[in-house]
């Protein structure tokens, strides 16, 4: 201050600065604070350079509870070349983990299974091997411990499908399979056999275990439910093979909207999820819905006057573009405020959709199969085969009466037929 007054400063601008300095100083980047920082980043960047999958594995455990931070993380490890498995009752543990250089879907990320659920899954397994049936984890298993609902979540999310069955159906067992196991454990505590001192395995292999029905959801609804019990698509995404195509056709991403400021216009493109219809103080009806894309996703708001112009197009799992409003709030929560809404199909009349046919790879009976899944979407947009045979390629175009709607079930459907790379533009 003696400085500032030789230097003829006015005595209420050096108390003004001095004041600042004061604020400053409460958190200073000194020398001792930037050295931690560079050895983090350092240690950091040696981690993920030398040990990736272990890297990744660490950084997606360390977000579970911010659910929309682990599609982001997740995305990069497909970026990075990193495959991340769908949980497994035979294989995951509580948080993510390394298996045969995969990334292996912790159970915990499984919504409605918690710790206590999994660490009795875990002990059950390690006790006795792992589960060969939904009927078998169920006889090993305390329910009260893992009940009917965390089964449900954790059949939805693919993690009993290294047992062989598929999720519908086992689905349609599970109270059977619960029942069955919840005798089974209080025959075995209480060394109950028959009258004829049999023991409860003697008297279980006269009466074999009922089977699992053989059937599955189509793909849209098995990915749906998948989406729904982990917060992203694992086992495939409606917008893999499309991302490139809508990225051309958009201003910006959805995952980096949030970098946008208040007030800025931009379009934007993705699929709906979670569109609830609600209705205004005024009597309008409006739609609150969520914008996402394979890296992530934005609370949207379509209100009365936006949503009456376009609600054919705001509709759950249908693949749009948007023109929006940044809103930001004071705690700091983003969301995009619809003004235009446009179909985003990948194709159009003008330009039809290509199904590529690897010879070597489909089933003799793909052609009737794949004439049902065109027939399941009937719409305007014309469709042509493009058979591959080794260094052969021919396109053969599909009569008028094949034509199809692009929504996000008929891309899954078709890559579940016939594989992610099917998908061709032109």
């Amino acid at each position: 201050m003696q400085g500032l007054a030789e230097k003829d400063v006015p005595p209420a601008v050096a108390n003004k600065m001095w004041a600042s300095f004061e604020a400053t100083g409460d958190y200073s980047f000194n020398k001792s604070h930037a050295a931690c920082y560079a050895m983090i980043s350092y240690r950091t960047a040696w981690l993920k350079a030398n040990y990736p999958v272990e890297y990744m594995a660490a950084l997606v455990s360390s977000v579970m509870s911010t659910k929309d931070k682990v599609p982001f993380y997740v995305n990069q490890c497909h970026e990075m070349g990193i495959e991340v498995l769908p949980p497994d009752v035979n294989t995951s543990l509580v948080e993510f983990t390394v298996v045969e250089g995969k990334i292996r879907f912790g159970m915990n990320a499984v919504k409605g299974v918690g710790v206590g659920a999994i660490e009795a899954i875990v002990a059950a397994r390690d006790g006795g091997g792992r589960f060969e049936s939904i009927f078998d984890f169920c006889a090993r298993v305390d329910s009260q411990m893992a009940n009917k609902r965390v089964l449900e979540a954790l059949v939805r999310s693919g993690a009993f499908d290294s047992t062989g069955d598929p999720r519908r159906g086992m689905l349609e067992v599970l109270p059977l399979a619960m029942s069955d196991g919840e005798r089974k454990r209080k025959d075995k505590a209480q060394g109950q056999g028959d009258l004829f001192g049999d023991t409860a395995a003697d008297v279980d292999a006269g009466h074999p275990r009922p089977t699992v029905p053989q059937t599955e959801w189509d793909q849209t609804t098995l990915l749906r439910y998948e989406k729904e019990a982990l917060g992203l698509y694992v086992s495939a995404h409606p917008l893999q093979g499309l991302r490139e195509q809508l990225h051309d056709e958009i201003e910006v991403p959805v995952a980096r909207l949030v970098d946008a400021g208040d007030g800025a216009m931009t379009w934007t493109g993705g699929i709906v999820a979670n569109a609830q219809k609600r209705v205004s103080k005024n009597g309008g009806v409006w739609l609150s819905f969520r914008l996402e894309d394979i890296d992530g996703g934005i609370e949207c708001r379509a209100w009365p006057k936006v949503y009456e112009q376009f609600r054919e197009l705001l509709v759950e799992d249908a693949i749009i573009k948007i023109k929006g409003r940044i809103e930001r709030r004071a705690e700091g929560d983003v969301t995009l405020g619809a003004i235009e809404v446009v179909p985003f199909n990948g194709v159009s009349e003008y330009h039809p959709l290509t199904v590529v046919i690897d010879s070597a790879c489909v089933a003799p009976t793909v052609m009737d199969d794949l004439r049902r899944v065109l027939t399941d979407f009937p719409g305007t947009v014309p469709v042509v085969l493009q058979m591959v045979s080794g260094e052969q390629r021919a396109k053969l175009r599909v009569g008028d009466g094949l034509r199809v709607d692009p929504v996000a079930g008929l891309y899954a459907e078709l890559k579940a037929l016939l594989g992610e790379s099917c998908i061709g533009v032109g």
